[in-house]
């Protein structure tokens, strides 16, 4: 009888330990559908029910591995306490394992819906970016964007709807009833043998050689569907691992051996092997050189398809007036990266450089120091506040004579959280610029961010409902960008407009340079293609400038030498990753982390999938699984990421 009660009392545990698993599956598979139905506009349109079900599946085989990563320490010692008739112990350790569960899985769960909507992916190196920014803006514009009370409201609904659940089954017997029926000693062990075997094979997510990893997840040509298919969880240890990988100082390159050996060069630095020589200046050495790096600014609102929105007039029509490169990538998604690689010229691998280059020798390649040699007087102008991701040390460190920020223009906003509103920067620019003095002026706005709380309406900005747009519009516009986020590009736009407009009669022989940090992560609808949602601009204008469209592609990384090869005198010596925009190789490519441009076509380095490739004259899109551009992708990322982490010498490698 005692033997009988030991059996009662552990396939009753058991059972509560397999309602658990059952309770997870379910919980992540309604999660998976939730998510699927909320941004059900981006499910490619020839995407089929077998996309959905392969979805599916393998989605069960990682939200089977995260359930069971729960169950592991109440199922061990289950099966270590049941011969001693200590199952009570065991069943307090997993009713506290399932309240952990509960709590978990619904913060991350709905987190992950909001993080998804701001960057269009889970978990990924973004996350990392608040490791290092302003948290007060953060906070604020969390507060006043993602509707913190309501999801709020979720969290606190469904961790008590789950615990009720799990409170209400933890007596219920059924499955119990089923198991006790197994009575003689040899099939009991075949049962507990079964259990433990489906335990490994759920904690694996396979039972076969594979387990579940991300490279065999993208089952799905839809690259919507291949992001949802690994479980928040998962996704957030990828991200983390994907990091500490990226930014570790020691162990081997992420991207592949650097330096000679990879280069088929003998120079024992970096510096040597980009080390360049001008062919000569090609316009009238200008007095003041402004280059505007905004915020989130994308090429889309430029291209004449668009033009109905008319939220980038002024650029448009500068655009037409300069030289404009359509084919152009930023360094990264992230203004902080973009920048980065903009100002020290060493291409974003994946490790934030605002620390590193702060404290580390200048990079030769730096903008600030290389203008000077080129008789400028250097000057960084930021809407925010230098302390924002050490971003004025970071400056400062790389060579820039004087630093403006939000705290020269009184450091008050009426409406920017991120800073002093675009206006207010630009007067200080103007305010501050000498027209006798040689100048390179970075300037880095900040309007054109979350939570969009500038008064847009009050400056003239007319479109407050889909109604108010122009017909063709209309047809365009899904609802997928609010309004009023699209109103502060045309309040981005405007200021450049502006801006131009007094500069133009102050400073007579100057040249401006515009370019977006990065794509702004919203779009009138919920499908732009790949070119949309990874193309910023590049333009150059001045009263030398020759107006012309240019589709040799390139990157931030190519900015300096552009502007250096424009003006700088024949046999000057600098120092680039990249190359003028204005030697038109037809090997020439642009180069940003995860993407690659060339004339012909866009290339995405997507990590949950195959290569998704898009053609820019046919506009269609297809997928590889190895790029004919990964070498020189490597090539330079691997050198960047050396030059970044390890310094300049590439000797014992």
């Amino acid at each position: 009888m005692n033997e009988y009660i030991k059996w009662s009392k552990f396939v009753s545990e058991i059972s509560n330990h397999i309602f658990f698993w059952c309770f997870g599956i379910i919980y992540f598979l309604l999660f998976r559908l939730i998510f699927i139905l909320l941004f059900i506009n981006q499910i490619n349109e020839h995407s089929t029910w077998i996309d959905i079900y392969k979805t599916f599946l393998m989605g069960f085989r990682f939200d089977s591995t995260v359930t069971a990563y729960f169950i592991v320490l109440p199922f061990l010692f289950t099966l270590i306490l049941a011969p001693f008739d200590k199952l009570n112990i065991s069943m307090y350790i997993r009713r506290i394992f399932q309240n952990i569960f509960v709590l978990n899985a619904t913060i991350i769960c709905v987190v992950t819906i909001n993080y998804f909507r701001e960057y269009n992916d889970q978990f990924n190196h973004f996350l990392f970016v608040g490791l290092y920014d302003d948290q007060k803006a953060v906070f604020e514009t969390i507060m006043a964007h993602f509707n913190p009370l309501i999801n709020l409201i979720a969290i606190l609904t469904i961790i008590i709807i789950c615990l009720y659940i799990f409170r209400y089954f933890d007596k219920r017997s059924r499955i119990a009833e089923y198991l006790q029926k197994i009575k003689y000693t040899p099939y009991r062990i075949l049962f507990v043998s079964i259990i433990i075997f489906l335990f490994i094979g759920s904690i694996r997510g396979s039972f076969g050689n594979r387990p579940a990893m991300r490279k065999w997840s993208s089952v799905s040509r839809d690259l919507f569907l291949n992001k949802t298919i690994i479980n928040p969880f998962r996704s957030l240890n990828y991200a983390i691992l994907d990091f500490n990988k990226i930014n570790r100082e020691y162990g081997e390159n992420p991207f592949g051996a650097s330096g000679s050996n990879i280069l088929d060069i003998d120079n024992h630095t970096i510096t040597s092997i980009i080390e360049k020589h001008s062919e000569g200046s090609t316009i009238k050495k200008p007095n003041q050189i402004f280059l505007i790096i905004m915020e989130s600014f994308d090429y889309w609102p430029l291209l004449d398809n668009y033009s109905e929105f008319g939220v980038a007039n002024n650029l448009k029509k500068i655009e037409n007036e300069g030289v404009s490169f359509i084919n152009f990538l930023p360094a990264s998604a992230s203004t902080m990266n973009s920048f980065g690689a903009i100002i020290t010229g060493v291409p974003y691998t994946g490790v934030n450089i605002s620390q590193i280059g702060a404290i580390n020798e200048p990079y030769s390649s730096s903008i600030f120091n290389q203008f000077k040699n080129l008789g400028y007087e250097t000057n960084f102008f930021y809407g925010g506040f230098l302390s924002w991701q050490n971003i004025g040390n970071l400056v400062k460190n790389q060579g820039a004579d004087n630093l403006y920020s939000a705290s020269d223009a009184g450091g008050k906003t009426e409406s920017g959280v991120w800073g002093i509103e675009d206006d207010k920067l630009f007067k200080l620019v103007l305010n501050t610029i000498d027209e006798g003095t040689n100048s390179l002026n970075v300037i880095l706005t900040t309007s054109y961010h979350p939570p969009y709380s500038i008064d847009i309406y009050g400056m003239g900005f007319q479109y407050r409902t889909k109604q108010d747009l122009p017909s063709k519009a209309q047809t365009q516009y899904t609802g997928a960008m609010p309004l009023k986020a699209l109103g502060h590009i045309w309040y981005s736009d405007k200021l450049i407009g502006d801006f131009v407009s007094k500069a133009e009669k102050k400073y007579h022989n100057s040249l401006y340079c515009f370019t977006g940090d990065h794509f702004g992560r919203r779009f009138i609808n919920s499908k732009p293609n790949l070119l949309e949602k990874s193309n910023v601009p590049f333009i150059l204008y001045g009263p030398d400038v020759n107006p012309q469209i240019n589709s040799t592609p390139g990157s931030h990384i190519d900015i300096i030498p552009t502007l250096v090869e424009m003006i700088a005198p024949k046999n000057f010596k600098y120092y680039s990753f990249g190359n003028s925009l204005f030697f038109n190789s037809e090997n020439k490519l642009g180069i940003g982390y995860l993407k690659i441009i060339s004339k012909n076509e866009l290339q995405y380095f997507s990590r949950n999938s195959d290569i998704q490739t898009y053609n820019i004259k046919t506009g269609t899109n297809s997928y590889i699984i190895k790029s004919n551009y990964e070498s020189e992708y490597r090539k330079l990322l691997s050198l960047s990421w050396h030059y970044t982490v390890k310094g300049d010498s590439i000797n014992n490698m």
